[in-house]
Order: C-alpha cells, then sequence, then structure tokens
C-alpha cells in the first residue's frame, strides 16, 4: 500500500451464513425450553445474540470500532491497537503488530513474572477501554493479545487485535449499576445484593430466590474484590466451575432464576472469559484496586 507491513483479514463468501442459520435454529428451540428456566426471558436474549452475531461478521463497523480503540490508545506507554489502512465488505487491512508471541505463549510458557504483568494488562484494557472509547472489547481469546516485551526481554505492553466483537455502550463507560452490585456483593451483603438485582433486571418480579444462594453463585465474580491482590488458577476455576454444576449442591438451582438483561449479554460473556482467561494464566495482581480506579460505582 504505501510500503508499510499491513495485515489482512479476509471474510470469504458465505462465511456467516451457517452460523446465522444455527442462531435462526435456537431462536426456535428457545421457545421449547423457556418453561425449564423460568428466571430468564429467552426471546430478547436470543434476540440479541443473533444481534451482535450480525455486528461480528460487518467489517465496516469492526473497522470504525478498531479505528477508535487505536485512536484513544495511541501512544499509550502499557498498550498498543494496530490502526486500520483500509476496510471494506470483505476484507480488513490493519497495521502490522510486531510480536513474539500472544498470552497463549504466556499461558504454555511464561515466567510469573510475564504472568503476572500481561494478566493485569488484560484486566486494565477490558475496564479502561469502555471508559475512553464507549466499547468493550468482548472476545478475550488468548490469541487476541499480543504480548511485546522491551529490548531486554522484560514483560511490556499489551498489542490487542479483533474488534469484530465489541459491545457498544451507551454511558460511554461500563453501567454503574455493575460495580455498585458487585461492591454490595464484596461486603457480603446479600439481602442488599439480591434487591439490586432485581432492580436491574437479574431477578424478574415474579421469582424468588434466597439471597444467600445468590452471593454464592457470584462468588467466581466476588471472591477476587475481597483481598487486596488474588491469584487466579486453573485449580481455583476448576473448583467454581464444579460447584455451581454439581445438583448436589444447593446453588445448582440458582442459574434457572437469574435472569440475563440483553444489555449484559456481552459483558458477561467479556467478564466470565476474561476470568477464563486469567486462571489459564495463574495471574496474580491487585484486582479490587484496578476495580477501585476504572469500573463507574464500585468506589461510590
Amino acid at each position: 500500500m504505501d510500503g508499510r507491513e499491513v495485515a489482512v483479514k479476509v471474510q470469504y463468501p458465505g462465511a456467516g451464513e451457517a452460523l446465522l442459520g444455527d442462531l435462526r435454529r435456537l431462536a426456535r428451540l428457545a421457545r421449547g425450553v423457556a418453561p425449564v428456566f423460568p428466571g430468564i426471558d429467552i426471546k430478547p436474549l436470543v434476540e440479541e445474540i443473533q444481534a451482535r452475531a450480525e455486528e461480528e461478521l460487518d467489517y465496516h463497523l469492526e473497522a470504525e470500532a478498531q479505528h477508535t480503540f487505536a485512536e484513544a490508545f495511541r501512544g499509550d506507554p502499557q498498550f498498543f491497537v494496530p490502526d486500520v489502512v483500509e476496510g471494506g465488505t470483505t476484507v480488513l487491512v490493519t497495521e502490522w503488530l510486531e510480536s513474539p508471541g500472544s498470552l497463549a505463549t504466556v499461558i504454555a510458557e511464561g515466567t510469573q513474572e510475564e504472568r503476572d504483568h500481561y494478566g493485569e494488562l488484560l484486566v486494565r484494557f477490558l475496564f479502561s477501554g469502555p471508559q475512553r472509547t464507549g466499547m468493550l472489547h468482548a472476545d478475550p481469546h488468548p490469541g487476541n493479545f499480543r504480548i511485546m516485551p522491551h529490548e531486554d526481554g522484560s514483560p511490556g505492553r499489551l498489542g490487542v487485535l479483533d474488534f469484530g466483537a465489541v459491545a457498544r455502550l451507551p454511558e460511554h463507560g461500563l453501567p454503574p449499576a455493575m460495580g455498585r452490585l458487585l461492591k454490595i456483593a464484596s461486603a457480603e451483603d446479600h439481602e442488599e445484593l439480591a434487591e439490586g438485582l432485581r432492580r436491574e433486571g437479574f431477578i424478574k418480579d415474579n421469582i424468588r430466590v434466597d439471597p444467600q444462594l445468590v452471593l454464592d453463585y457470584l462468588a467466581p465474580f466476588v471472591e477476587p474484590t475481597r483481598v487486596e491482590r488474588f491469584r487466579f488458577t486453573r485449580e481455583w476455576m476448576r473448583g467454581q466451575f464444579e460447584r455451581l454444576n454439581d445438583p448436589r449442591q444447593p446453588t445448582y438451582t440458582v442459574a434457572t432464576k437469574l435472569n440475563l438483561p440483553p444489555s449484559y449479554l456481552l459483558i458477561h460473556r467479556t467478564w466470565l472469559g476474561g476470568i477464563g482467561l486469567l486462571s489459564q494464566l495463574g495471574a496474580e495482581a491487585p484486582f479490587r484496586s484496578i476495580l477501585e480506579e476504572l469500573l463507574p460505582g464500585f468506589s461510590d
């Protein structure tokens, strides 16, 4: 193009047809399974999934999002987002990002220093992005985050790729209610937590739940906020998964009673995926102070 190294992303004809077809079948199936999940408004949730999937296939929207992030993080000492060079319906050309590997490399062979460093940067990027751009990068796959060490080999910046999946946030940031609810849960006020979740639409008016069980169910999101530094591990994540999916545990039925408002769909996907990625990294960092700094409502 002008002598620069670039990366090219191509969408082949019909690439999204199978996915959209699957989502249409999911919408039909949802009507049949709705009675099994009385606490969930399934129809609007499926409609939101379909709408966001269509956005992920739109290269014009992806180019717009990536350029917005690139502008917001230009010159940042901690992050690098390659800008868009050229975009079209089926092709997206971006600046080249020079990197020896991704977070997958750190997961496989990284030192503890690298795990902690890049794990903290991942969290800082996910929470600072909405403030700077009004959007949340919603695809925390290890390959989308590239390591950029300093010349001496020490951990450096975090490069970020793939802006097809982003949550566009109308308040130009994460919902303050989300931070307030997490702060209440961190303080273990289960009654106020249940009331707040009901106000935000996470618990429907006709659904009755045990507030303490709701707090227990949300432990994977809450535990890291209760200490100055928290280490995510595979063992911790595995224990949380087994506890929440064990029919013998009292928290097992909570999942059928909690609703997910459509506006929180990609936020939930990102938060859950981020926790999984941090657990693979085995990262330790001051996550509570990061939330106090970057999550609206948490420090109120």
